[in-house]
């Protein structure tokens, strides 16, 4: 009987740590977007990862978004120019050229932690960064 209850007890405690760590985990995620109404919300140089692919391994990614929203991206041996436009408190782009061709998707901005996050629009790539600084 006593080795039951230390079996519960012990389980309990193993519930009790994880769902302290996963709590904690959730403050390091960025907020919720953040209405994108300025390109200065965007603008300047970022860094983080791309995961080409559904399940693809991650690699550097760097993005540089300059103030009339012409872009530059570069991850791996790979470089890819664009714009990036405002439309209705949501940011798009669109790839002029690159080694993934022509690219179009959608642009997240959270204020805190500052991050963005592209997604393509047919879903074969995403990004995540943060400011280079």
């Amino acid at each position: 009987m006593w080795t039951d209850v230390k079996r519960v007890r012990s389980a309990a405690l193993v519930l009790v740590v994880a769902s302290a760590l996963l709590a904690g985990c959730g403050s390091m995620r960025p907020g919720p977007p953040t209405p994108i109404t300025s390109m200065s919300q965007l603008e300047g140089k970022w860094r983080g990862t791309i995961t080409v692919g559904f399940s693809g391994p991650e690699e550097l990614y760097y993005l540089t978004i300059h103030p009339n929203g012409q872009y530059v991206a570069e991850w791996g041996i790979s470089t890819q120019w664009g714009r990036v436009t405002l439309s209705g408190g949501a940011a798009s782009f669109q790839a002029e050229a690159g080694v993934m061709g022509s690219s179009s998707g959608t642009i997240a901005y959270s204020p805190s932690p500052r991050s963005l996050t592209l997604n393509s629009t047919f879903g074969n790539w995403s990004a995540n960064v943060t400011p280079l600084e």
